[in-house]
């Protein structure tokens, strides 16, 4: 039977901002509290990532007020997670008990839920609140779980680009195909305008990702993920991505037979599809 752990730290942020705002404090002396009584932020680990949330944290500042009638009064919904990892499960194929952790949270309203390994077993699903509820989120985070059960996957932040190009593929399409019927935008995009301009430099995407799909830093992964890639747009990895799965999903190859690729072939894998695509060009057809 699936395991599915709550934690909701929506009242440990709503302590910090109640006692943030009960005084005028300066960004630092806010900061310093927000370390103190929150500290969680959707943002790659060490320095840079506390660089990150700091900047977050004081571009949404004013904007927690507006919304703070949502936050406060949103709630869990345990069950929905269960009904939503049923359906993945079923989707990728796989049939063993999954136990996990869900961890919902106030972030900085940039829509960047994430997994990150909680404890030698499991893995959390990491859900911002402030923006109300989304079940394309719920859908993609849940197909992360899944798939590093299908494919051994680390979990890890440090992973190669080829892996995160594959995992934020499948994880796109499977919310596209459980919860059908919306602009593809609305399952890829962070912000408006995005993929239409990634689909016009598209051939620029892929010849500049090539290069990179076996590396794993840090510093590598932030910059197709949540930096600027080679041509200076966020989220590369996720565009190759969502057209490498969508390519493998028109040719016939199935949810279950991409999610059964195990980590350590994964390079190999991805490698061969961009290298292979016709006249060296952006895959129509695999």
């Amino acid at each position: 039977m699936d395991s599915v752990k709550v934690i909701n730290l929506v009242p440990k942020f709503l302590d910090f901002y109640r006692l943030a705002n009960k005084e005028d404090i300066d960004e630092d002396k806010r900061w310093a509290l927000w370390k103190e009584l929150y500290d969680f932020a959707a943002v790659p680990p060490g320095e840079e990532g506390q660089a990150m949330a700091k900047k977050l944290v004081e571009g949404a500042w004013d904007k927690y007020e507006q919304e703070l009638t949502v936050i406060e009064k949103w709630a869990p919904d345990e069950e929905k997670v269960k009904t939503y990892l049923s359906k993945v499960k079923t989707l990728l194929g796989y049939d063993q008990p999954v136990s996990l952790v869900v961890i919902y949270f106030v972030g900085g309203f940039e829509n960047n839920p994430f997994v990150a390994p909680f404890d030698d077993e499991r893995l959390a699903l990491c859900l911002p609140v402030e923006n109300g509820d989304s079940d394309i989120h719920l859908v993609h985070e849940l197909t992360h779980i899944v798939h590093a059960h299908t494919a051994q996957l680390t979990g890890g932040w440090e992973r190669t680009i080829a892996s995160t190009i594959l995992q934020e593929g499948l994880a796109t399409q499977a919310s596209k195909y459980l919860i059908p019927g919306n602009p593809d935008e609305l399952y890829i995009e962070h912000q408006k305008g995005w993929l239409q301009s990634c689909n016009e430099n598209k051939a620029e995407i892929f010849a500049g990702i090539a290069p990179y799909l076996n590396e794993s830093s840090s510093e590598i992964v932030t910059k197709f993920t949540i930096g600027n890639g080679t041509i200076n747009h966020e989220r590369e990895a996720y565009y190759v991505g969502w057209e490498i799965v969508r390519s493998l999903l028109e040719s016939g190859v199935t949810f279950k037979e991409i999610a059964g690729i195990k980590e350590d072939d994964i390079p190999g894998y991805v490698n061969a599809l961009i290298a292979n695509r016709p006249d060296n060009s952006p895959m129509e057809t695999i």
